[in-house]
């Protein structure tokens, strides 16, 4: 006997050491000093009454952290501090005290005492939980990642200076994929010591068996799994070293219930209370705590499509809203029937105990299958029995995992493939607290899980082109919807175009386009020369931007130059006004007379006539107005001065222009002839 008390009284110490330790580690200036006296002490009490259901309606109401699987006729059992029991009992309620609250550790130690031999090592303390993660990562490196999400996503850690963790599980691991994500998570109340077991047991379960177990491997190939075995840190390791009756996180004054702080249904007439010293206290405003703060950041990244949200104690699921509406209740509860049996519950189920709770919110604002599961029959039972729980819900785990998504699939850009995030609707259905399906932005990935019916999906982006699709759906539905949306766009400007109007047979010349995009698209275009000829579309190239296209001439004729834009999403502008050109060739001619210039280029002499007679094609024409005779080197038989020109010679002839220094730039004028 005495050695045993030896045993007792050491375990105790180092549990308050493990505190210390762990405390120590995290924070640099822990907030409150923790010292365990008999006002803070929780009791866990049995009051009877012959109206024991009404006043344990009203107990909830009011704020009391009343056992919901234990409300009978007669009697219910509840945690109540010892305020709340002198208060009671001055009231007249008859009340037994079942247990009162001391360190888990010295409870496990005396469990510990009376085990046999062969018993498997009791619970863990939450360094020892977070080490087990980082033994499985280093265990299995390809398919395990510890992430410490308080440093990840830079967030705040826990009033006590705690960090939050979770271990991812996929086949790539190191690899952010395109696949759904599974969220387990554990200990949102710190008591509820249970969860913390079925998720490491879970998190085994994946490991040791991939590979080996088919429906294992296929969960683990096909989703992204994350487990956080304990959600409340703070709350825990209270519990563990202090009060095992402890809920709540450590926030002062009495600390915050994590699983009321969650901002959907918050406002609701079936939220937590607005005491502090409350069991149920749900905090100063939504997601005042670093913990919630956490998930919903985690959440919004990881955009999951599955939630198992583990509790004790009542072996049930629960589901929905307690005092809002959803339109798809019954749909809800019939989900959570199916759940039921597959955890070994029996189909138990009920509405949620409050609003404000995790599981809520993923469903309201993820559109997840989401539900939180009462775990176990107490909220402390044997190491070994929780064990034994967890082998009973294992299955359930892998249910959930196979259960198929109704509808899934991608929302993207039609033009550039990129991820939207969409607004989905379903037309006739009313979410009327704000619920809303959306596509997460990583990805495009969107999930629905939906009763079966047929529906009209809606798919909505700002700047693009809504889409319905009519869809019709069972149970046993996994549709794949990819949805590609088209942007709200206006076309390019009309084009404008510039160039040579007068040209040669056989002369390259430059043209010049430009148009604007309302919408600064990217711009092609497509030149239509007037010939028989076309460039097809040429681009891409910015809104605005000068583009110098080249064209040779090789008929004379007058052609019409058009030129029409189009943007990335492929529409049109109008055609441009056609730009008029006019294209000659060089002629045999004789020439005879007085001129007043000449100018030579490296293939043309130039010269303005002054008295000059030339004869084209058996035409005579008599120029005395200073045109311009272009007179090609090429072939020349003749003589050419400064003041006199007579020969035969390959002309052209045009007027309104300057000496010729570039004359294949210069406007040209074709001789006409009868």
């Amino acid at each position: 006997m005495k050695n045993k008390w030896i045993c007792l009284l050491a375990c105790i110490l180092l549990c308050m050491m493990s505190y210390a330790n762990v405390t120590a580690n995290q924070s640099n200036n822990l907030k409150r000093t923790l010292i365990l006296d008999d006002s803070e002490r929780l009791n866990h009490v049995l009051l009877k009454s012959d109206d024991a259901q009404e006043i344990a309606s009203a107990f909830i109401r009011q704020g009391f952290d009343v056992l919901d699987n234990t409300i009978t006729d007669d009697a219910f059992e509840l945690i109540i501090s010892p305020d709340e029991l002198k208060e009671l009992q001055t009231q007249g309620f008859h009340i037994e005290i079942l247990t009162q609250g001391r360190p888990f550790c010295e409870i496990q130690a005396e469990q510990m005492q009376s085990m046999a031999p062969l018993v498997p090592a009791g619970y863990l303390d939450y360094p020892e939980i977070i080490n087990e993660l980082y033994n499985y990562e280093n265990q299995y490196p390809a398919i395990c990642k510890v992430y410490d999400l308080t440093t990840w996503y830079n967030i705040s850690a826990t009033y006590e200076g705690r960090h939050l963790y979770a271990l991812k599980i996929s086949d790539n691991v190191n690899q952010d994929e395109d696949e759904p994500n599974f969220l387990m998570v554990g200990a949102h109340h710190a008591r509820e010591i249970v969860t913390p077991v079925l998720c490491n047991y879970s998190i085994m379960k994946f490991t040791t068996q991939y590979g080996t177990d088919p429906a294992v491997t296929t969960a683990v190939n096909s989703y992204e799994i994350w487990i956080a075995p304990v959600w409340n840190p703070d709350g825990y390791t209270y519990m563990y070293n202090f009060n095992n009756m402890w809920r709540k996180n450590r926030f002062p004054p009495d600390g915050v219930d994590l699983n009321r702080n969650y901002p959907f249904g918050w406002y609701s007439s079936g939220s937590g209370s607005t005491d502090p010293y409350s069991e149920t206290y749900k905090g100063a405003s939504p997601a005042s705590e670093a913990e919630t703060q956490t998930m919903l950041v985690f959440s919004n990244d990881r955009y999951f499509a599955k939630v198992l949200d583990y509790h004790s104690s009542g072996r049930e699921v629960l589901y929905g809203y307690l005092s809002l509406v959803h339109p798809f209740t019954s749909f809800l509860q019939s989900e959570a029937v199916r759940l039921s049996y597959a955890v070994g519950y029996g189909g138990a189920n009920r509405l949620a105990s409050a609003d404000g709770e995790h599981y809520q919110w993923q469903l309201a604002y993820n559109g997840s299958y989401s539900n939180l599961i009462e775990t176990h029959t107490t909220f402390q039972p044997t190491y070994a029995s929780a064990l034994s729980e967890a082998v009973l819900v294992w299955p359930g785990t892998l249910w959930l995992l196979q259960r198929p998504i109704t509808i899934s699939g991608h929302v993207k850009d039609s033009y550039n493939g990129a991820p939207l995030v969409a607004t989905i609707t379903l037309k006739g259905i009313t979410f009327p607290n704000g619920e809303h399906y959306m596509s997460e932005p990583r990805f495009g990935r969107y999930h629905l899980f939906l009763p079966p019916g047929t529906y009209t999906v809606n798919f909505s982006v700002e700047g693009y082109h809504p889409q319905e699709h009519q869809m019709t759906v069972d149970l046993s539905s996994a549709e794949i919807l990819d949805v590609a949306l088209h942007r709200f766009n206006e076309p390019p400007s009309t084009p404008t175009i510039t160039g040579e109007t007068k040209c040669f047979v056989g002369g390259i010349y430059d043209y010049v386009f430009s148009s604007y995009d309302p919408n600064d698209n990217t711009i092609e275009y497509f030149v239509d020369w007037g010939d028989g000829t076309n460039t097809s579309w040429i681009g891409p190239f910015e809104s605005g931007q000068e583009v110098n296209v080249s064209h040779q001439w090789y008929r004379t004729g007058d052609y019409q130059i058009k030129v029409k834009a189009k943007d990335v999403y492929h529409e049109e502008s109008n055609w441009s006004a056609p730009l008029a050109v006019q294209v000659i060739s060089l002629k045999r001619s004789y020439i005879f007379g007085s001129i007043t210039e000449k100018n030579q280029t490296e293939e043309f002499v130039s010269v303005k006539a002054k008295n000059l007679l030339v004869i084209i094609s058996s035409t005579v024409n008599l120029y005395r107005s200073g045109e311009t005779i272009l007179i090609s080197k090429g072939y020349k038989l003749g003589f050419i001065g400064n003041r006199f020109v007579v020969g035969i010679f390959t002309t052209a002839i045009f007027s309104d222009s300057p000496s010729l220094v570039h004359p294949l730039s210069h406007r040209l004028r074709l001789l006409r002839h009868s």
